[in-house]
């Protein structure tokens, strides 16, 4: 229980780090005092006057939550104690203006700072301060600013807290700044307040599992600040890093190993492994580094957003293999084949499907870690603008097998006959089609290109046409050709195969050649495949045949004329 309410602190990026104590406290509170430090009243930023008490006020029930903490170090006073601070800190910092994914780290790192500073700075007598009542909402300043420093007190203008009162984005950039010069001071407003250094007890704050370890006990060279965080957390927050990479890419490498030798949809099952990989990974390094060693400064500034990107990419490719998943699951029915029509077109949709779930996943994990959404917007949208001219042809073949799949002029399976390309049809996918032709050759052809051809499908036809010119010589008579134009009309007809509609089959003849006496035989044949008509062709080709040797004619054959060679084009 304790690990997974680990885990969900974590996904919400948890604080960096915790104070300790300066000093031994005088009591040790209980359970009790947790549970009424955290059962408190809504914390009243009504006006400045309210925001400022109500800091000191928070301050002190915070100290009392880390006493129970230190008494007894366990994953709910730890997180009992988080949240006590982002309650406080969400109300009195404005920190609109950073990035969502460090928002977190960033309230506590600032409580810590404003509670040296403050604690050092004489206390403002509470009628000098806006909002004393019955001051009227309406009669408040914009603004604030404690005596004798620069730190302001400002009314939101957006947000949950819209017209409440909060420390304003200037004064948290500049808390460090303020902060050097002032830590120095004396305590003016200890008293009640069991940590008076709040920053120098964050960098040395480890978690419950590192609890039990004296790390001030290391060398000095090791507790140097290096990114402001010691050096030994800052070691160690590489250390894991590296370990849970070198772990996410072993398992990921692996998955895609088993991935790639199975089919359908238990390809994209298997590699939605790996991604969920990557985010147990990022999820580890987050407790490891942000949960136990509490790492602060700018390093975890870094850590926060390549685990944020890490995640949101993670997502991205999850949706891609969901994508394919879903639609590989689909096709696996009885209802729809592999390779119709159909499960081509629903590639096809789960591919565009993808590329739009990626780039809008992609788009908000970036304004996640800063890059204004509208920023981001607008450079992909000229981006896209430089894409779409640069890649023109790879568009233009993404619609034109829309185009096909919509038009449906042939299906996966058909046979096709172009002035380019004639075979059978084994993918339509988002950029090509490919072709598979009778002599085993495969032919890719761009889809925009395919989509302008003149195509015939083969496939599609309800019959074949059987047509030929038999010549007889120029020596038979009248009655041999009409007895034979009778005999062949009888042979054809007796085809069952041949179709019977009036006027067909034909039997006519048609005129003279140079040398011959030519009959035309005509007839439709309504059979399915290329081979039955083969077949039904080859019995009335030797039909004819039998017919015309019966009748005891003879056929003649054009002979092509002979070109002249060119010696004798010379002579002439």
């Amino acid at each position: 229980m304790r690990l997974i309410r680990a885990v969900l602190i974590m996904l919400a990026l948890l604080l960096p780090a915790m104070p300790a104590p300066a000093q031994a406290p005088s009591a040790t509170p209980g359970a009790g005092a947790v549970a009424i430090a955290l059962l408190q009243p809504e914390i009243d930023t009504s006006s400045p006057r309210a925001t400022y008490e109500s800091f000191f006020r928070d301050l002190r029930r915070i100290g009392a939550l880390y006493l129970a903490y230190r008494t007894d170090r366990t994953n709910e006073r730890q997180y009992a104690l988080f949240r006590a601070m982002q309650r406080l800190g969400t109300r009195v910092f404005d920190l609109s203006d950073l990035p969502p994914a460090t928002r977190v780290k960033h309230t506590t790192i600032a409580l810590g700072y404003m509670a040296d500073i403050l604690l050092r700075l004489p206390p403002v007598p509470p009628d000098e301060i806006p909002g004393t009542p019955p001051t009227a909402a309406a009669d408040l300043p914009e603004s604030w600013i404690i005596p004798g420093t620069e730190i302001r007190l400002q009314r939101r203008t957006e947000g949950p807290w819209k017209g409440q009162y909060a420390f304003s984005t200037d004064t948290v950039q500049r808390l460090p700044e303020f902060h050097a010069e002032i830590i120095g001071a004396p305590v003016l407003r200890g008293a009640g307040m069991p940590v008076l250094n709040w920053r120098a007890e964050q960098l040395r704050f480890t978690g419950t599992l590192l609890a039990g370890i004296d790390f001030g006990a290391l060398p000095r060279p090791l507790q140097a600040d290096v990114l402001g965080a010691p050096l030994w957390k800052s070691l160690l927050s590489l250390l894991v890093l590296l370990l849970a990479g070198a772990v996410a890419r072993r398992v990921v490498r692996r998955v895609r190993r088993r991935a790639a030798a199975l089919e359908g949809w238990r390809a994209p099952a298997t590699l939605l492994l790996a991604p969920l990989a990557m985010v147990l990974a990022t999820i580890a390094c987050l407790l490891a580094i942000g949960w136990e060693l509490g790492l602060a400064g700018p390093l975890f500034d870094a850590v926060i957003v390549l685990a944020t990107l890490t995640l949101y990419a993670a997502a991205a490719w999850a949706a891609w293999l969901a994508c394919d998943l879903v639609v590989e699951a689909i096709i696996a029915l009885p209802t729809i084949p592999d390779d119709s029509y159909d499960a081509n077109l629903l590639r096809l949709l789960a591919r565009v499907a993808s590329v739009v779930a990626v780039v809008a996943i992609l788009m908000y994990g970036a304004s996640q870690v800063g890059v204004p959404a509208l920023s981001l917007l607008a450079g992909v949208s000229v981006g896209g603008i430089a894409l779409a001219l640069a890649a023109q042809s790879t568009v233009e073949n993404l619609f034109g097998g829309i185009s096909i799949f919509a038009d449906r002029p042939f299906r996966v399976g058909d046979q096709i006959q172009g002035p380019s390309v004639m075979g059978t049809v084994e993918r339509v996918g988002p950029r090509s089609s490919r072709i598979r032709g009778a002599d085993g050759t495969l032919t890719t052809v761009p889809n925009s290109d395919l989509a302008k051809m003149h195509v015939t499908n083969v496939t599609a036809r309800n019959g074949f046409l059987f047509k030929h010119l038999v010549r007889l010589s120029g020596d038979s008579t009248r009655a041999q050709v009409e007895a034979l134009l009778e005999e062949l009309r009888a042979r054809v007809a007796a085809e069952e195969r041949v179709k019977k509609a009036p006027g067909l089959p034909r039997v006519r003849l048609v005129g003279f050649g140079e040398s011959s006496i030519d009959v035309e035989v005509f007839a439709q044949v309504p059979v399915a495949t290329t081979a039955e008509f083969l077949e039904v062709q080859e019995g009335l080709v030797l039909e004819i045949m039998r017919a015309v040797e019966a009748g005891g004619l003879r056929f003649t054959f054009a002979t092509p004329p002979v070109e002249p060679s060119a010696s004798v084009h010379a002579h002439a």
